[in-house]
């Protein structure tokens, strides 16, 4: 009897899973849901926002200035676009926010295997998120569990435990992958900024506007 429960998902704790499932779902995938999130306020603000793929105004490499900025759907978006990237060889990237520069929030990524290092510019105030990519980025097939956070890290990547069980207070520490997704890889002690890198991240640093707060 408790094989046919299960196969036909009549006991309770199956119907809590599925439900808990369904809820995870709506936070990675739902725009409309990750709307709700939001405060009614701001929520005001980004449904009468445009909605496209990319600024027609923008200028420069999309993604990877200020001045051509992917657009999302508020601080959730934020999450869900990101954690959907991988670079062209399949590597999911970690990331977390630097600041801001004017309206436009700025990321540092680095991809799982901690071979390539990015710095992102994402605009927030728009009703739901891009359906293009950066240069050298596609979206993973994957489930795009959230791999990166819309605050600052002051030990990043290596404090993505720390941080991902702070997100319990969220409600959002359910929808992050598996810590063993990078643990090895932590342990291992894997990221190390290039020279070239530190650079980039020294200049656009002297350019934020705010930091380490969403």
């Amino acid at each position: 009897m408790g094989f046919l429960s299960s196969l036909f998902g009549g006991n309770k704790e199956d119907k809590a899973l599925r439900e808990a499932m369904a809820h995870i779902h709506r936070i990675l995938d739902d725009e409309a849901f990750q709307l709700e999130l939001v405060h009614p306020a701001m929520k005001a603000i980004l449904e009468s926002a445009p909605a496209y793929d990319k600024d027609p105004n923008g200028t420069g490499p999309f993604g990877f200035t200020e001045a051509n900025p992917i657009p999302v759907n508020g601080p959730i978006g934020q999450l869900a676009y990101l954690s959907k990237l991988e670079t062209q060889s399949g590597q999911r990237i970690l990331f977390h926010r630097l600041g801001a520069v004017g309206t436009v929030d700025v990321f540092e990524a680095v991809s799982f295997n901690g071979a390539e290092w990015f710095i992102l510019f994402v605009d927030l105030y728009h009703p739901r998120r891009s359906r293009m990519t950066p240069d050298g980025f596609r979206f993973t097939k994957e489930v795009a569990q959230f791999c990166g956070f819309h605050k600052f890290c002051e030990n990043f990547p290596y404090d993505f435990v720390e941080k991902k069980r702070s997100e319990r207070e969220s409600d959002l520490s359910m929808a992050y992958i598996a810590i063993s997704k990078v643990s090895d890889q932590i342990q291992n002690r894997v990221f190390n900024r290039p020279l070239a890198h530190k650079a980039k991240l020294d200049l656009v640093n002297s350019r934020l506007s705010s930091v380490q707060a969403q």
